[in-house]
C-alpha cells in the first residue's frame, strides 16, 4: 500500500501469501521485473495479506491496491498480474496497446460465458483515469470491507465456507449495473493473456493443474524458457553459484568474492567443475 500517488503513468502488481503462493510469486516476478524495467512502468511486488488471516485471504490484496491508487488520485493504467502469471513477451509494445483501448475502463480476457460480468480477475487492466473503473474500484472494496474479521478469521482453507472471493465480489459489482460498468469494458482473447500459451501475458490456473508441485515446477520451467528465449539474465550469479553448489554437494565458500565469476559463463563454469569434482577430474 502507498502513501504518495506514483508518479510513474503505469503501475504493475502482483502479491500473493507469504506460504503457499511465495514460491509462484518469487518465480514470476523476476520476468514481470524485466518487463517493467524495459517500459518504464512502476512494479510491485507484495507478500502477505492486507487483510485477513489465512494465506488464501491474500486474493483480496488486488481489491486494496486498486482502490489505494484510485484513492491517491493515481490517473495511469494499473496492471494486475496473479502470482501464477507472467509476461511472456518483454517487447511486447504495452504502451502503444494501452494507448490505442484509452477509452476501455478495464480489460479482460474473453469470458468462457461471453457474460459480461463474467470476468476473470488473475489477470486484468484498469484505467484509472475511467469514471467506470473508480465506481468498480470503490464498490469492490466496499464489498470486501463488508467480510467481517470475524467471518475471515473462521474460514482458514479456499473451500468449505461461503464467503466471496475477489472474484465474486468483482462479478457481483458487474452485475448490479451490468449495463453501465460492463459497457466499456474490453475482452481480448486468451491468444493474447490469460492462458498458459498466451502471446503476452500468460498464466496457469489452479484449474488447469491443481497439483501444487507441478504447477510450479511447470510456471517456474516457462518462466525459464521465456527469459532464456529473450536472452534475459538469469538469477542473481552469487544466488546462481550457491543453488547448484548445494545441488553438487559442494562446501559453500566463506566468501562470496569471485562466485559470480564462477558461472559467468559456459567455459568458466566448466572448467570449475572440471577441477572440483572428483569425478571429472580425468575427464
Amino acid at each position: 500500500m502507498r502513501m504518495l500517488k506514483p508518479d510513474r503513468d503505469i503501475v504493475l502488481a502482483q502479491s500473493a501469501d507469504a506460504e503457499n503462493y511465495f514460491a509462484l510469486l518469487r518465480s514470476t516476478s523476476r520476468i514481470n521485473q524485466v518487463f517493467c524495467q524495459r517500459h518504464g512502468i512502476d512494479y510491485t511486488c507484495h507478500h502477505g495479506i492486507l487483510r485477513g488471516f489465512h494465506p488464501w485471504q491474500a486474493c483480496y490484496n488486488r481489491i486494496f491496491i486498486l482502490h489505494n491508487l484510485i484513492e491517491l488520485g493515481f490517473d495511469g493504467w494499473f496492471i494486475h498480474l496473479d502470482a501464477d502469471a507472467w509476461v511472456h513477451d518483454v517487447g511486447f509494445d504495452i504502451r502503444g496497446f494501452l494507448a490505442a483501448r484509452a477509452g476501455h475502463s478495464m480489460i479482460f480476457a474473453d469470458s468462457w460465458t461471453r457474460g459480461p460480468w463474467d470476468v476473470n480477475d488473475g489477470i486484468f487492466l484498469a484505467n484509472c483515469a475511467h469514471p467506470d473503473t473508480r465506481d468498480i474500484a470503490r464498490a469492490w472494496h466496499r464489498g470486501a470491507g463488508a467480510v467481517s474479521a470475524e467471518s475471515l478469521r473462521a474460514a482458514p482453507d479456499w473451500h468449505g465456507h461461503d464467503l466471496p472471493d475477489d472474484q465474486d465480489l468483482l462479478h457481483d459489482v458487474l452485475r448490479a449495473d451490468d449495463a453501465r460498468l460492463a459497457a466499456q469494458i474490453g475482452h481480448e482473447p486468451t491468444q493474447m493473456m490469460n492462458a498458459p500459451t498466451s502471446d503476452v501475458f500468460r498464466q496457469l490456473l489452479r484449474a488447469q493443474q491443481p497439483n501444487p508441485a507441478r504447477r510450479l515446477a511447470h510456471v517456474q520451467h516457462r518462466v525459464a524458457a521465456a527469459m532464456a528465449r529473450q536472452k534475459l539474465p538469469p538469477e542473481d550469479p552469487v544466488a546462481h553459484y550457491c543453488n547448484l553448489a548445494r545441488t553438487l554437494g559442494l562446501t559453500l565458500p566463506r566468501e562470496a568474492h569471485g562466485l559470480a565469476d564462477i558461472v559467468a559463463n559456459r567455459m568458466t563454469l566448466v572448467e570449475y567443475l572440471r577441477t572440483t569434482l572428483p569425478e571429472l577430474r580425468d575427464r
